[in-house]
């Protein structure tokens, strides 16, 4: 699956060709071989920082020209449902471009349909889609610049659902199934669109996971839009989990990266054994009860299979779904009952009636779910983030049941929501 194009290549052929060098003298006189040149001018490869140094006095250009910095252009799928900037960091070594470049053309594969993610998934295993896709997001290599909303089932939703503050749906491009790439959808309209118009309240509480951390890392950092603000996190992980995703963690990064707010710690109840220790749970447990918006993301089963038939340890499904499943998985296994399963909260399973069935052993400290139904109920805002149909369900309980007044998803959770009687056994 090649790039759609390769800006690094046409301009170094137009340099050998300008200065009449052969790849094959340039490939000696950079002690390299010929292979490595080919690469850069017909595959998409790019040179380490290194090699782009002697590149440029070699052919006596700015490494800025060669590599195209300020020249990007907006890229945009093929139905033009979404729209990003393209650059890779240029001055990284070839370990760690290379993933970079994997996910570059994943991305493009699967957002322009010319590969299916069956066809994506029958050609590599689960773990390397997973890490060059997140590579490619997580370095800035793509960065999503606009994202199509569903205006209609908007309106639809709040018709059906009065009391959403907020109803926001990414449109899909193409028939696009990658549950990282609706991710990103989902949770760049998030910070764009509702973070965005919250201004310097006193608490704001998160929750964790995969979801919740891109949605941090979308966040437009600003010099005072959340100047006093405590970000708040709603529960905690055991000390020896160390989960990238936990709500402590998040806390922290947006307090680096919102100037002027701070982040409270949540203890585990395995860390309160000292009256310090105690101290500090206390003083984040009453900022909870004072919470103004929360952020959260749900969970849901059955995936892929729609049969219901699959076995329990992959039925539970995640985002990141390497990362954060087996705790829940384990959890959700034990329910005696499944078909009163209505989706996962902050760690709790929750029942189709908004009820605690279970939770994660891994945690400890939940936020108790009475406080976000009054936020849901009186001024505050319970915003839910979310794509793909498997957490359609979690997303109807909380909504039924008052435990959220606010949702960005995606047309797949949008068009499921309005017709419950499709959810069943597939989500």
């Amino acid at each position: 699956m090649p790039l759609e194009k390769n800006p690094f290549g046409d301009r170094l052929a137009q340099l050998l060709t300008q200065h009449g060098i052969s790849q094959n003298r340039l490939a000696q006189q950079l002690g390299i071989s010929r292979s490595t040149v080919t690469g850069w001018i017909k595959h998409g490869t790019l040179p380490d920082a290194g090699l782009l140094k002697m590149l440029c006095e070699a052919l006596d250009c700015s490494a800025d020209w060669l590599i195209g910095v300020g020249q990007q252009r907006e890229k945009q799928d093929a139905a033009g449902v979404i729209h990003w900037a393209e650059e890779i960091p240029p001055f990284i070594p070839d370990v760690q471009r290379e993933p970079i470049e994997h996910g570059l053309r994943l991305f493009h594969g699967l957002v322009n349909e010319t590969h299916t993610a069956p066809e994506i998934r029958s050609r590599y295993p689960p773990q390397f889609i997973r890490s060059a896709l997140q590579a490619a997001f997580r370095s800035g290599a793509i960065r999503l610049t606009a994202v199509t909303r569903a205006t209609n089932l908007e309106h639809r939703l709040r018709e059906k659902y009065p009391f959403l503050k907020d109803a926001v749906v990414a449109e899909i491009p193409g028939q696009c199934e990658d549950t990282l790439i609706r991710t990103e959808l989902v949770t760049f309209l998030a910070a764009t669109q509702v973070l965005t118009r919250v201004i310097r309240e006193g608490a704001i509480g998160l929750g964790s996971g995969y979801t919740m951390l891109r949605f941090v890392e979308h966040s437009i950092p600003s010099a005072d839009q959340f100047s006093g603000t405590a970000w708040v996190p709603l529960l905690a992980f055991a000390p020896h989990n160390m989960s990238d995703y936990s709500a402590n963690l998040l806390a922290r990064l947006m307090s680096i990266r919102h100037p002027g707010s701070r982040a409270l710690y949540l203890p585990h109840p395995a860390e309160c054994a000292t009256p310090e220790m105690q101290a500090v749970a206390a003083e984040t447990q009453r900022y909870q009860h004072n919470l103004q918006t929360i952020f959260a993301s749900v969970s849901g089963v059955d995936r892929r299979d729609g049969t219901g038939e699959s076995h329990l340890l992959t039925e539970f499904r995640s985002a990141d779904y390497a990362a954060e499943a087996p705790f829940l998985r384990d959890a959700y296994a034990r329910l005696p009952d499944k078909s009163r399963f209505g989706g996962e909260l902050l760690r709790y399973l929750l029942d189709t009636e908004g009820q605690i069935l279970s939770h994660d052993e891994a945690v400890g400290s939940q936020v108790n779910l009475d406080i976000l139904r009054y936020n849901s109920d009186m001024i505050g805002r319970v915003c839910l983030i979310a794509a793909r149909r498997y957490k359609a369900l979690p997303i109807l309980t909380c909504l039924k049941h008052r435990l959220a007044n606010a949702v960005v998803i995606d047309r797949e959770i949008a068009e499921t929501l309005l017709d419950e009687s499709s959810i069943g056994n597939s989500t």
